[in-house]
């Protein structure tokens, strides 16, 4: 892969973040109950560029994997998910850990 297709592949995952981001903030702040179709179809108009539809749902994993956002999964069958606030995580997880381990 030559090193502008790594800027232009850079690019669409920070603009497709930002809006997997505003649309994950939303629901937090509404109902945090959603579809994978919600979150492409959010994501489709607010971001210019033509993505794959599996995009979103891709960069929903990686932010959840960089602790960026929380959901679970509470039927995957039929692609529904919650948000769930990011320090309820950030607790969980230190209450599982050592406390002389630092995070």
């Amino acid at each position: 892969m030559s090193i502008a297709n790594d800027i232009t592949l850079t690019r669409t995952y920070d603009s497709l973040a930002q809006a997997v981001e505003s649309f994950y903030k939303l629901r937090l702040g509404t109902d945090p109950k959603f579809t994978a179709n919600q979150l492409r179809f959010f994501v489709q108009n607010n971001y210019t560029a033509k993505t794959s539809p599996g995009s979103a749902d891709r960069v929903l994993r990686m932010l959840r994997k960089a602790g960026k956002v929380e959901y679970v999964v509470l039927n995957r069958a039929q692609s529904l998910y919650e948000a769930r606030p990011v320090t309820a995580v950030e607790a969980t997880i230190k209450s599982l850990v050592s406390p002389t381990t630092t995070i």
